[in-house]
């Protein structure tokens, strides 16, 4: 992300690669009440497609974190987009 006076950098933790700022990501927040859902459709999507134990097992911890979220803060869990922005 750039607003031309400052840069914030998304780097993969692996290898140090940058992600280039016209590389569009996509962030699940652990508030989102879809989130669980939409990372176990993932996961399943990524098992039938064979790929690496590594990669799998990373969609696993993360599915643990966001339910261990939600269970130890449901006043902060939200659908997504009911705030409209603000």
């Amino acid at each position: 992300m750039n607003d031309g006076k400052f840069r914030l950098a998304l780097v993969k933790m692996s290898n140090n690669e940058v992600i280039p700022d016209d590389e569009p990501i996509f962030i699940l927040r652990a508030r989102d009440e879809q989130a669980v859902k939409t990372l176990k459709f993932y996961h399943e999507v990524c098992r039938k497609h064979d790929c690496n134990d590594h990669h799998l097992l990373g969609i696993e911890i993360a599915i643990d974190r966001f339910i261990q979220f939600a269970t130890d803060s449901p006043e902060r869990m939200k659908e997504p987009g009911i705030t409209k922005g603000v």
